[in-house]
């Protein structure tokens, strides 16, 4: 890792050294994170703020997969095919955010996608949002997609919601004495 203080924009002339910005001299993708979210700013110097920033951008990245996902499976529901290009461009948005968001951890080592982590019961909601989406690309084009597609997405929903379901069980159990 290197401290890219002084490359970055909006830095302070003299900022104190220990304060470094996570990246990589070889890994463009972590330069240009750095750039975008702006994480050479004084601003994250303080702990506690950092913290309560980072929980805060985490309430916020979750806010915007529900509603952006509730919103494209609106559209098509609604809007039928016309409304089709703006719920894939949306549905688009919401994936680029998460993959960006996930890469940007994994490189960094952590392992986000564990299991544990995200087979939980708040994901049910999630994933039915996720089905109404697919269900609604179905209904917004009539014919255009075989039935076994709708059969596929419903009973791949079905079974990933019996899963995350039986997955915390098995966690509550093993947690208790």
């Amino acid at each position: 890792m290197t401290d890219h203080r002084d490359d970055l924009p909006g830095d302070l002339p003299g900022d104190p050294p220990g304060d470094t910005v996570r990246t990589s001299d070889d890994d463009w993708f972590l330069r240009a994170a750095a750039r975008v979210g702006d994480l050479a700013s004084p601003f994250y110097r303080e702990e506690r703020q950092r913290d309560v920033w980072n929980e805060a951008s985490a309430v916020g990245l979750q806010l915007v997969l529900w509603l952006g996902t509730a919103a494209a499976a609106a559209m098509v529901w609604i809007g039928g095919r016309a409304a089709l290009p703006y719920a894939l461009t949306m549905f688009a948005v919401v994936g680029v955010v998460s993959g960006v968001t996930l890469s940007y951890a994994r490189r960094l080592g952590v392992d986000v996608e564990a299991p544990a982590r995200v087979f939980t019961p708040r994901l049910v909601p999630y994933l039915l949002l996720l089905a109404a989406f697919l269900l609604g690309l179905v209904h917004a084009v009539p014919g255009t997609l075989p039935n076994s597609f709708l059969v596929g997405a419903a009973a791949g929903t079905g079974f990933a919601v019996a899963a995350l379901l039986v997955s915390a069980r098995a966690r509550r159990r093993s947690a208790t004495p």
